[in-house]
């Protein structure tokens, strides 16, 4: 009697493991090819990645294999086919053409006041300008000045800052902070360096009114291009003082999301 019920103890134990155990490796292995954002060419990169990161999600390991991130920052380099869309991804990986330069360059710091620098004049796409001066208008309404302190930038321009940081510092100190030449978003005359009045754009989240600042981007179609604690995703050190122009649409997508626009990028355009 005592073996009937030990037998009959085992069995059950054994149908158990099926429900729980066997749904649960057929879930896992279908989870990842059923990604909307899985390319099944990167099958192997998928793979891979996924052991030498183990406790990484299937989302996370799909999306940091798109961003290219199972290569190092400069270790896979990809011309960027659309630089005039809104969407134009711009980083460590998307390069511009050495030769682009954006068709509808125009002055931004227009109107500014008293804390305008009278000898630097800044352009951006014209694309931009409006959704900026509203925004800028916004910042007036509210008591204070917001302004560009850097704009479009050439390859050749984008060039001579980079090699001065090398030559200061080391190629290392200079990839935390400053793009290499065709790698600048300010090439695309979409990203913008800002601050706000007597501020520094180095000190710009210091001002009373920044955080209110951040929370007004997305619906005049900016966002903060790299966030804190995001080095590993952008390749680049927090900035503050770093926005860029997407559109409001895709703004508020990106911001809905909680993703950095180098996800958001990869899990929908990649």
């Amino acid at each position: 009697m005592k073996r009937k019920k030990v037998i009959l103890l085992f069995l059950i134990i054994c149908i158990l493991g099926i429900f729980l155990f066997i749904p649960k490796n057929k879930q896992k292995e279908i989870k990842i090819s059923t990604i909307s954002y899985y390319h099944p060419e990167y099958k192997k990169r998928y793979d891979s990645f996924q052991k030498s990161h183990p406790n990484l999600n299937k989302e996370k390991v799909v999306t940091f294999v798109n961003m290219n991130r199972d290569y190092d920052f400069y270790q896979k380099i990809i011309k960027q086919k659309h630089p005039n869309y809104l969407n134009t991804l711009v980083n460590k990986y998307y390069q511009l053409d050495e030769n682009y330069k954006p068709f509808d360059l125009i002055e931004i710091n227009t109107n500014t006041g008293s804390y305008e620098n009278p000898y630097r004049k800044h352009t951006a796409r014209k694309v931009v300008y409006e959704d900026f001066q509203a925004l800028k208008q916004a910042c007036a309404n509210k008591g204070f000045e917001l302004y560009v302190t850097s704009g479009y930038r050439s390859t050749s321009w984008q060039k001579e800052i980079y090699n001065h940081m090398v030559e200061t510092y080391s190629v290392e100190r200079a990839d935390e902070t400053c793009s290499r030449p065709g790698h600048s978003e300010h090439t695309t005359g979409l990203g913008l360096d800002i601050a706000l009045d007597q501020y520094k754009y180095e000190d710009v989240e210091k001002h009373p009114q920044y955080t209110w600042l951040l929370k007004q981007l997305s619906s005049y179609g900016f966002i903060l291009r790299y966030p804190e604690g995001k080095d590993n995703l952008t390749g680049y050190r927090y900035e503050a003082w770093h926005i860029r122009y997407v559109g409001k649409a895709l703004a508020k997508k990106i911001k809905k999301s909680g993703l950095t626009f180098d996800e958001y990028y990869a899990r929908h355009y990649s």
